[in-house]
């Protein structure tokens, strides 16, 4: 059996340990964001133990912690309160509303460069598709159809530009 601690701290850093889940458990009941709640267990943790020569080992460590705890989580949530960071709800409405605009205008784009890259020469096709293949890069392709590096890499240019252009018209057009 292991002898009772002698100074404060350890007997707290012992408590601490053992009621970990309780404490837990508690903050996270009170708080619903998870990592919000992580970090006020640790705030409880640290106030717990710089106040450890002011619990009284007579009495019962969960209600004294759980008290600590409870104006950790208050801290937290009036903190979160004054945070600049948590937008107001018509703001949240823009922000989304941009969102599902730039969503539409990604499949716009997608569409315009499908519609596109089918009307490229096949030879210029398979090259471009050729390039962005996993692991593919200039030098293995330029081997591979007996060009110079420099040369694969005006080639593979022209045709970005090609599709570039084709892009914008296409998205100019109603």
């Amino acid at each position: 059996m292991s002898a009772e601690p002698h100074n404060p701290e350890e007997r707290i850093v012992g408590l601490i340990a053992r009621h970990q889940p309780e404490i837990h458990r508690y903050v996270l009941s009170l708080l619903p964001d998870r990592m919000l709640a992580d970090d006020v267990v640790q705030e409880t943790n640290l106030v717990l133990w710089r106040k450890a020569a002011e619990y009284d080992p007579a009495q019962p460590f969960l209600p004294w912690a759980f008290t600590i705890a409870l104006y950790q989580v208050k801290a937290a949530r009036r903190d979160a309160g004054r945070d600049r960071h948590v937008f107001d709800d018509s703001l949240v409405e823009i922000l989304a509303a941009e969102c599902r605009e730039a969503d539409s205008h990604a499949g716009d784009l997608e569409k315009a460069l499908e519609t596109c890259l089918q009307e490229l020469p096949e030879k210029q096709r398979q090259l471009i598709l050729a390039r962005y293949e996993p692991g593919s890069s200039v030098q293995d392709l330029a081997a591979e159809r007996s060009q110079t590096p420099t040369a694969l890499s005006l080639a593979l240019m022209r045709i970005r530009k090609a599709l570039e252009t084709c892009i914008e018209r296409k998205l100019a057009t109603p």
